[in-house]
């Protein structure tokens, strides 16, 4: 059957469902100025060359003797350099292609690591059909959000480095570039590395895990600052966060979906049910994080967040947290701006009036006019706008502020959004340099357009 015209149609079937998600990601957050999807398929194809050349270069390493023995310091060389470094230097080599032959359509930052991830899809994607055929279909999963993303994470942040310079004026050129690749080359080598090597038992895979999630956050954070630096930025273009969720658990279902069917044709269908709920035990959690961080910016006009290492989540005490982590009782906020913490972006400076939800007991006391003047992030990256409310008369150095509430009920009557009013001292240095724990909270309450 491996061999038969069938079974390599629903290989190429499988790797282009595993690029698509990732083709359909990249068109939706392109908001600004969005790529012409025939933009996009050439690097497509481009990238889908860069493989061979990869195993080119593979197969000198092999006459020269360099490929993996089973021991320890020879398979990390090996997975750096013999993996990492071929692999990406590869795909930069078809990147750069790539950038050469659209530079005109290249008209804001997005659009760099845009074509970058899409070239890098190519690479994914002619990895995959072979990963297919020798391994089936019920891989597809993984192939879809461990390497097909992993391909992309690296790849971005070569390029990342490359015109981060250019794009920011942060850092130098050269040393940019330096340290990327080098961060580029490590995250792969070490990713591939420890999902083969066992030297720490079956924690060393968790420690791919640690990469991959942290190399997700690199790459969120990337996209986030060349959104914020684009020349055609508007607030009002970026709700898309309640689209990408959506769309992404979509393609998720697609994916489990098609392993289902394989699983029950080469098997039967009682092991395709527990391989089924196995899979969505083993990395449903995973995915369900993963979907979430990706979804997520924080958007702000020309605002640059310095790239770091970090998991895209942490234990919040600033009352947003996206759920309670079961036994432990643990708030864990995934990072970025969940879809209510950057609703509030569409009525700036627009008039708004605003409703206490409770009217037994009420600061403002019943509806009044107000206006959200200005976007904040808080010392502690807690999302917060300034509210005026012409009404209520107010020191000159205390401000009156919104944060979204992100748990719980969020909508009056499943239309208004539902937000805590607090009031706060500004301080001399600006309201960023104050934390959530200097608000003293007024009142719940909703607000409506006018």
């Amino acid at each position: 059957m491996n061999n038969g015209p069938l079974f390599l149609f629903f290989s190429g079937f499988a790797a282009a469902v595993s690029v698509a998600m990732w083709l359909d990601y990249f068109r939706r957050i392109d908001v600004f100025e969005k790529e012409k999807i025939h933009h996009l398929l050439v690097p497509l194809v481009i990238g889908g060359c860069s493989p061979y050349l990869s195993l080119f270069i593979y197969d000198l390493f092999d006459k020269i003797g360099f490929s993996e023995d089973g021991t320890f310091f020879n398979d990390l060389l090996y997975s750096i350099f013999g993996i990492g470094l071929n692999e990406e230097l590869s795909k930069l080599i078809a990147v750069l292609i790539v950038l050469r032959i659209f530079k005109k359509q290249i008209n804001e930052p997005i659009d760099v690591l845009i074509y970058a991830g899409v070239t890098a899809l190519g690479f994914s994607m002619i990895e995959n059909y072979y990963y297919f055929n020798n391994h089936g279909i019920k891989i597809i999963t993984s192939r879809t959000f461990y390497s097909a993303l992993e391909h992309i994470i690296n790849t971005t942040i070569v390029v990342y480095g490359i015109y981060r310079f250019k794009l920011f004026k942060k850092g130098l050129p050269v040393i940019n570039s330096i340290v990327a690749f080098s961060v580029a080359i490590a995250s792969h080598g070490l990713f591939d590395f420890f999902l083969l090597d066992s030297f720490m038992g079956y924690f060393t895979a968790f420690l791919s895990i640690i990469i991959y999630l942290i190399g997700i956050n690199f790459w969120i954070q990337m996209l986030n600052n060349a959104n914020n630096y684009s020349s055609f930025f508007e607030y009002d273009k970026i709700h898309y966060s309640y689209s990408i969720v959506s769309r992404l658990f979509l393609w998720y279902a697609i994916t489990i979906v098609i392993a289902f069917i394989n699983n029950v044709i080469v098997s039967d269908l009682k092991f395709s049910v527990i391989t089924f709920f196995y899979s969505i035990i083993s990395d449903g959690f995973l995915f369900f994080i993963v979907i979430l961080r990706v979804s997520r910016f924080k958007i702000f006009k020309l605002k640059y967040f310095t790239v770091k290492p970090q998991l895209p989540f942490y234990i919040t005490r600033n009352d947003d947290e996206d759920f309670i982590f079961p036994f432990l009782n643990l708030p864990i906020k995934i990072r970025g701006e969940n879809f209510h913490e950057y609703l509030l972006t569409k009525y700036l400076n627009r008039p708004i009036k605003i409703f206490p939800v409770n009217v037994k007991k009420t600061f403002i006391g019943h509806a009044l006019d107000a206006v959200i003047t200005e976007k904040y992030l808080l010392f502690d990256d807690v999302i917060v706008y300034v509210i005026s409310i012409p009404a209520i008369e107010m020191k000159e150095d205390t401000a009156f502020l919104l944060k979204p509430k992100t748990i719980g009920a969020l909508l009056m009557d499943d239309e208004y959004p539902i937000e805590g009013l607090f009031v706060v001292d500004r301080s001399p240095s600006g309201l960023r340099t104050i934390n959530f724990k200097k608000l003293k909270f007024l009142e719940w309450i909703y607000l409506k357009p006018l």
